[in-house]
């Protein structure tokens, strides 16, 4: 990659970063997320710098392009946390004789959870991976992840059933 092209993507990256975060403020909610959009858009931009319009009007055309792009992953990503919350909001493991959970305890025996184990629970509940995704994300063989959600879900249920009692 030549410096020429990083230097014309630095200079650009400085110009545009203020109209993608206004574009991004118009758009989501909570506004605190925008920062978060314009830094994946930037990185997207980064990663793609090799394409970079010549013109300041056509960079800027692209760039909205690609966040029109982040901002829908957002939107989807909003609607998935939104749907797998609720799921742990009425009891993360549950099981016909747990009943519904109250969101302290179910917070309370997370936290209960080694936080590797922890971790790896909330990111095929909460974030929606599959097991074996998880795992990888947490550097753990398809295998391991597996035995340690087992063990995860199983102290968690019974921390959740003294809870309740």
């Amino acid at each position: 990659m030549s410096t020429n092209t990083e230097t014309a993507f630095e200079g650009s990256a400085r110009v545009l970063t203020a109209a993608l975060m206004a574009y991004f403020i118009r758009r989501v909610d909570p506004v605190d997320d925008a920062a978060d959009c314009v830094s994946e858009t930037l990185m997207v931009l980064w990663r793609r710098r090799d394409q970079l319009p010549a013109s300041l009007d056509e960079q800027r055309a692209w760039s909205f392009g690609v966040a029109k792009g982040v901002l829908a992953n957002y939107r989807r990503g909003k609607v998935r946390r939104v749907a797998l919350s609720e799921k742990l909001r009425v009891g993360l493991v549950y099981e016909p004789s747990l009943g519904q959970q109250l969101d302290s305890e179910v917070l309370a025996a997370l936290d209960g959870l080694r936080p590797k184990d922890r971790e790896l629970v909330m990111l095929i509940v909460w974030d929606g991976f599959g097991v074996a995704e998880a795992g990888a994300l947490l550097g753990l063989s398809p295998t391991t992840a597996r035995t340690r959600y087992s063990r995860a879900r199983k102290n968690l249920k019974a921390s959740l059933s003294g809870a309740g009692s």
